[in-house]
């Protein structure tokens, strides 16, 4: 049997952290969506084989733009309205609302929707609304078709032996050091399963150092270093000289935090915003902020299967980062789907 006969679609693609964890895998991703304009330049950069569709995914149309049918739709929708750092309007912002635009997509493909959908999300999504945002995702996608269930104990927290649904680390589920907490949820067609079989991924012991990912054998352009005399460079020499020097460090308004753990704090879309937001080590030229490169790689995008275009501005490309999947998590759940396809019998 040829895995790379099963296909996979990818809303919400951004620079294709999904689309490499399935390809990864040995899938066929056949067709993509994007509406930012520097994602899709990174995205067509390293994957020119795929289709990419450029629009908003509120004018995207089965019939319309010819989606080939596949067998797995993934999306990691908008998380600004569910997150704690956002404005928590959920469904009451446009961007919140997006999610209805998969299940409208899922109907559409009528008798020929995806076997198998995978969705991910910021971790609040479980608690917004005092849990009536999860529960109106779990009933849209039931009514879609679909196999998917997240019960909660009294507490509010998610069942895990019994949810389809739950909180991943990248730290405790991958090898690479980011401490990055998203909820996954995996959802099974009626139609082609008996029941949702998924078993998402146990923890892992071994983790590597977060200066493995770096490059500390040069020095770097002096763009990326702080000026020691100004205040945000007193702020972390000051900070660094209590702790350890070898540890990741982030400015937090006021403050400086150390992440003790040999990791990195979790890289979000904000840093492309700002040079605080971005996580800052000590190398043996000075106190630096971690390039764009840096932060792809744990993020688990390998240098030698991508790259961002020439001409990409730095605020983009730490945007874009912080705003993708981590790879090497997401090929652990895209090696699950292939499991419970072949056992399925789906493709003879």
């Amino acid at each position: 049997m040829k895995h790379d006969k099963y296909t996979v679609g990818s809303l919400f693609a951004g620079i294709g952290g999904f689309c490499r964890a399935f390809k990864n895998e040995g899938f066929n991703v056949v067709w993509a969506n994007e509406m930012d304009s520097y994602a899709a330049q990174t995205y067509r950069h390293n994957y020119p084989e795929t289709r990419l569709i450029e629009k908003s995914v509120e004018e995207l149309s089965v019939r319309a733009d010819e989606l080939q049918p596949v067998d797995i739709l993934t999306a990691g929708f908008p998380c600004q309205s569910f997150s704690l750092a956002g404005n928590k309007l959920g469904f009451k912002d446009p961007r919140g609302r997006l999610f209805f635009e998969i299940i409208r997509l899922l109907k559409e493909f009528g008798d020929q929707k995806p076997k198998i959908l995978v969705l991910e999300n910021v971790k609040n999504l479980i608690y917004h609304d005092n849990k009536n945002t999860i529960y109106t995702i779990e009933e849209e996608i039931k009514r879609a078709g679909y196999w998917f269930r997240v019960p909660l104990d009294q507490k509010g927290n998610l069942i895990s032996n019994r949810s389809n649904a739950v909180v991943l680390n990248t730290k405790e589920h991958t090898d690479i050091p980011q401490n990055r907490e998203r909820l996954f949820m995996i959802a099974f067609s009626q139609q082609h399963f008996k029941m949702n079989a998924f078993k998402f991924p146990q923890t892992i012991e071994n983790l590597n150092d977060v200066r493995d990912y770096l490059d500390l054998q040069n020095k770097l352009d002096e763009e990326y270093y702080f000026d020691e005399e100004s205040k945000y460079g007193k702020m972390f020499a000051n900070k660094m000289a209590e702790g350890n020097e070898d540890s990741v460090y982030l400015l937090r308004r006021a403050y400086v935090r150390e992440n003790k753990s040999a990791a990195t704090f979790t890289l979000t879309a904000n840093m492309g915003e700002g040079g605080h937001n971005v996580p800052v080590i000590k190398d043996d030229w000075g106190i630096r902020k971690l390039t764009p490169v840096e932060c792809a790689r744990l993020q688990g995008f390998k240098d030698t299967s991508f790259s961002f275009p020439k001409d990409m501005p730095k605020g983009k490309q730490y945007k874009q980062i912080g705003n993708a999947v981590t790879v090497d998590l997401v090929q652990r759940l895209a090696a699950e789907c292939r499991r419970n396809l072949i056992e399925q019998g789906e493709r003879q």
